[in-house]
């Protein structure tokens, strides 16, 4: 039976979460976290939206997957908002766009709003912006990885196979892809411009730090190795910035 301040999907309570939350689209990035803070605690797993919670540098840090997609995205910032999470990091990946290579940390500084998920929340013509300190503080730690380090704008769609893919049409590709270098996009994803009109609307801050982990001019992906050692890099990035 859920309780009258429990979250309606993640099952949490004020109690039990930090201020501050990283969200990831991998619930194995949330297990991953768990080795990097101490008293780790798994709060939930129904649903996939695996969430826990300890503490880095002594500071309580929540971490929830919320799979793919904006709604889901939306959801979870929503009810972590409701139970008292000030600050939201989104940790995930992207597809490289314009100047970004694969293995490529990219700091979002906005976001084009091609998803339909934060509508329902603020008009088109309000921005997907990011919390300007906190996106300070994850570009900071980024660089302090030692990785390659973009920065600008993401384009967020809902339809990975029409919008962010088009496989089995090479020439359909290139042109989407022109189409975003021509923008001066550095990335491409699914959640990054709802996360950060959700955040708005209900008063938090939010930023978006991400892995290039697939290139978009030909689906090349990292490898396996290269891509967990990176995915560590962003996970320790992403508590360092928390915890500036």
């Amino acid at each position: 039976m859920i309780t009258a301040n429990e979250a309606w999907y993640l099952h949490c309570t004020p109690e039990q979460v930090g201020e501050d939350a990283i969200i990831v689209g991998d619930r194995g990035r949330v297990l991953l976290a768990t080795e990097l803070l101490d008293d780790a605690q798994l709060l939930n797993e129904d649903r996939g939206l695996t969430t826990a919670t300890g503490t880095y540098k002594g500071r309580k840090i929540t971490v929830s997957a919320f799979g793919m997609g904006a709604p889901i995205a939306a959801v979870v910032v929503e009810e972590l908002a409701s139970i008292g999470v000030r600050r939201v990091l989104r940790l995930g990946t992207v597809m490289t766009a314009g100047v970004s290579e694969l293995g490529d940390l990219v700091v979002a500084h906005g976001a084009i709003r091609g998803e339909g998920t934060s509508l329902g929340y603020l008009p088109l013509e309000y921005p997907a912006v990011p919390d300007f300190e906190l996106t300070a503080h994850a570009e900071a730690a980024a660089r302090a990885t030692g990785l390659p380090v973009r920065t600008g704008i993401y384009a967020t769609a809902d339809g990975f196979y029409t919008d962010l893919m088009r496989r089995g049409d090479p020439a359909g590709q290139a042109e989407l892809y022109a189409e975003r270098a021509a923008q001066h996009v550095v990335g491409t994803d699914m959640e990054t411009s709802a996360v950060f009109v959700v955040a708005r609307a209900r008063g938090i801050a939010a930023a978006s730090l991400c892995l290039a982990s697939v290139d978009g001019r030909d689906f090349s992906k990292l490898d396996a190795e290269p891509r967990r050692e990176a995915e560590l890099q962003l996970l320790r990035a992403g508590l360092e910035a928390l915890a500036a």
